[in-house]
């Protein structure tokens, strides 16, 4: 981050004031976390669910800081404080008032990618893909939400030549919100699926909170879009010639072939992945899009797809003593990329005996036992050679499975913490093992003890 600001700027930019301090002395950094101090730079107080960040302004972190931005009236009477100090009314709307600023400076191709799957994977493609011609901006991670957006942007440097954020949300207006920090010029929203359910009540509203992001486009923005996706197809019409169309479709500007190909604006390229599986091949061909969009040739965009490799708890490959394969795909779960991501698992190692540690598939609302039932159901028609289920959601997953009879094994616990023994002693070097859940139910510590 260099924001190369004056305080007295960033108080401006931030819609406060600078009540101590000189006002002509520069800024470039600033900081969130009072685990990971920025020495000279500008901590922002932000407040959350759990805690407030004013509670940990003390005499260590005044002589840390080069200055603080707070609440206004926030601050104790004769405490101790850095050199500056920026006052303003909220400071969460500052930090995205200043984000907006920073973004304005720039004038450059800027990606925003929305969607209930496939976000961040679609972003690292597209980041890989955009790396092989010049810097690029990106999110962190999963910095995708209404803290973690504006601190992507405010990484905006002169040297990028484009910026890609992922923007998510889980109540309608959020993605508004998001994309008017981030003004994205380019859109690329991957597909709409049963996420968040308890907070959006509907997949409806689901659709509706990601397209808030076509509205925030400039008139000349294009759009991506998963023509395969019955939600999205329906922008095509509205949208016109600024629709992007990507899919398996005979008309789709970027089109799926079978045999592992791309055919881009009538280029047809080899597809070569180190990630696997038909959700894998739509993230790519998202990313494919959105670089054609922003004149990248289907050569630059070949290699780039090459050159990605998933991200921890996306498909991540972890060794076992046996030789047998762990696929760690724990990031998240929804019932979408819950059943995308088994059925990648099984065609990947369709030859191997398959065992899967699945669990909860969390924020589902009134309809969580529903879709785990579902998922019960379905399972029990699949050839594998265990599955275990863990969590208070994936009981109405094991009472489907039992019902069903299946011919494999199943387990199922509250936790999967004491499973470790048993599966190892298990596997031998022809197994494959697949864990899959929401990130709260943690599978990456069962994993990683194996």
């Amino acid at each position: 981050m260099k924001l190369e600001l004056t305080w007295a700027e960033l108080a401006r930019a931030a819609g406060g004031r600078l009540t101590k301090g000189d006002a002509g002395a520069r800024i470039d950094v600033i900081s969130t976390d009072t685990r990971r101090p920025q020495a000279g730079g500008a901590f922002w107080a932000l407040r959350g669910e759990r805690l407030d960040a004013h509670d940990f302004l003390d005499a260590k972190s005044a002589q840390t800081y080069a200055g603080w931005v707070v609440a206004a009236g926030r601050l104790k009477t004769g405490a101790p404080t850095p050199p500056q100090i920026v006052e303003v009314p909220d400071t969460l709307k500052a930090l995205h008032a200043l984000a907006h600023f920073h973004r304005k400076r720039f004038d450059i191709p800027v990606v925003g990618v929305v969607g209930s799957n496939g976000k961040t994977t679609t972003k690292e493609m597209l980041r890989a893909i955009c790396s092989r011609i010049g810097s690029v901006c990106a999110s962190h991670g999963n910095w995708n939400n209404e803290v973690g957006v504006p601190l992507s942007v405010l990484e905006m440097r002169p040297e990028h030549r484009h910026a890609i954020f992922e923007l998510a949300a889980c109540r309608l207006g959020e993605i508004r919100e998001l994309s008017r920090i981030a003004q994205p010029t380019i859109a690329v929203l991957t597909n709409i699926g049963p996420d968040h359910l308890e907070s959006f009540g509907t997949i409806e509203t689901t659709f509706q909170t990601n397209s808030e992001i076509v509205a925030a486009l400039p008139d000349d923005g294009a759009a991506v879009i998963n023509a395969d996706d019955p939600w999205l197809a329906a922008l095509e019409t509205r949208l016109g010639a600024r629709a992007v169309t990507y899919g398996t479709g005979p008309n789709c500007r970027v089109r799926i072939e079978e045999g592992n190909f791309l055919v881009i604006d009538r280029h047809r390229v080899a597809l070569t992945l180190r990630s696997f599986g038909t959700f894998s091949q739509y993230n790519a061909a998202a990313a494919a899009a959105a670089a054609w969009v922003m004149g990248l040739p289907p050569e630059t965009i070949c290699s780039g797809l090459q050159d990605h490799t998933p991200s921890m708890m996306r498909q991540e490959p972890l060794p076992h003593p046996s030789g047998a394969a762990l696929v760690l795909d724990a990031y998240n779960a929804n019932p979408a990329s819950m059943r995308a991501s088994i059925e990648a698992f099984y065609e990947q190692y369709s030859t191997r005996p398959k065992t899967l540690i699945l669990g909860d598939m969390k924020e589902l609302g009134v309809e969580s036992a529903k879709f785990h039932r579902e998922l019960g159901v379905w399972l029990s028609q699949l050839d594998l050679k265990a599955v275990y289920l863990a969590g208070p959601e994936m009981k109405s997953t094991a009472d489907a499975l039992s019902a069903a009879k299946p011919r494999f094994e199943v387990e199922y616990s509250l936790d999967s913490s004491q499973w470790s023994s048993k599966i190892s002693s298990s596997l031998t070097s022809r197994d494959a093992v697949l864990f899959k859940a929401s990130r709260a139910m943690r599978l990456e510590e069962l994993a990683k003890a194996l």
